[in-house]
């Protein structure tokens, strides 16, 4: 898919949903399974700047085969109420809980997300 649609697809899909979304890499289809976990090398990714940024990240991993590692790789999105940003990030789907705690600590993320039971598991916690 070219960058351009693919952007604009996913500021699409941050449109319709506010509050943040996890959407399937290749098909950019929602993903309802799994815990996402945020990438550190697209943290603090906002604005159309922002955006393209976690795009060519995404379609690097694509093209290295670097998502074969995961369960999944996905296009994440989330409003932060406090900086009132709205964040996109290269997101990696695993399906064991502990794993998925363990990448965020690596990526020096606060949470993960728990896309089965739609909830936010904070590393502190």
């Amino acid at each position: 898919m070219k960058k351009n649609l693919v952007m604009s697809t996913i500021a699409a899909i941050a449109a319709q949903n506010p509050e943040g979304y996890t959407v399937d890499a290749a098909t950019l289809q929602p993903i309802t399974s799994g815990y996402a976990v945020a990438l550190a090398v697209t943290q603090d990714s906002f604005g159309a700047k922002g955006l393209e940024k976690v795009v060519d990240v995404i379609d690097k991993m694509q093209n290295q085969g670097e998502a074969s590692c995961f369960d999944g790789l996905a296009f994440g999105g989330w409003y932060d109420t406090k900086s009132g940003s709205y964040y996109y990030d290269a997101t990696v789907i695993v399906k064991d809980r502990t794993e998925a705690l363990e990448l965020a600590r690596v990526n020096g993320q606060l949470a993960i997300y728990d896309l089965d039971n739609s909830d936010e598991i904070r590393l502190d916690d």
